[in-house]
């Protein structure tokens, strides 16, 4: 980051203000005195912070902290909210896709991550429509992962810009 001359101070007036609404026992809206909402404060600490120094770095952190806490928060109230790896790479693309869209540039690292979590989320319906060819099926299941992990190491190892 750049400079962090606002964080710090939004941290403690959130924080200050988190742990006041509980001592006195004002009651804004449910779960306001979870671990979660404290993670979603946080996260925007950070996005305001970044907003108003104009700090892009800002905005990845601010979005992982703030979707965890939104997803922690939510994901037992709805049956249909992901409750796997997806989740957390679909508000870590959340947070890619908004960085490159405010600095103009990386869209291709969000895109991939949305991608693979779109792919991680529909994972069990594209097995079951492969019924056909089970056995290839079964043999992609098992080791799809290590595809990831070649193709990483490749773009780490191989496709650095010097």
């Amino acid at each position: 980051m750049k400079k962090i001359s606002l964080l710090p101070g939004i941290i403690l007036l959130g924080i200050g203000t988190f742990y006041s609404i509980q001592k006195l026992n004002i009651h804004l809206f449910e779960n306001q005195t979870s671990w979660q909402a404290l993670l979603i404060l946080l996260g925007t600490a950070y996005l305001i912070s970044g907003h108003f120094e104009k700090d892009n770095t800002a905005i990845l952190p601010g979005i992982i902290l703030a979707g965890l806490g939104i997803h922690f928060i939510y994901q037992p109230k709805f049956p249909s909210w992901p409750d796997h790896a997806a989740a957390f790479l679909f508000i870590l693309a959340l947070g890619m896709l908004l960085t490159a869209i405010k600095t103009k540039s990386g869209y291709a690292q969000g895109i991939v991550l949305l991608l693979i979590g779109l792919f991680l989320h529909f994972f069990q319906k594209i097995i079951h429509s492969f019924s056909v060819v089970e056995n290839g099926v079964q043999l992609i299941e098992t080791y799809w992962s290590f595809l990831l992990i070649l193709i990483g190491a490749f773009l780490v190892f191989f496709k650095r810009k010097k």
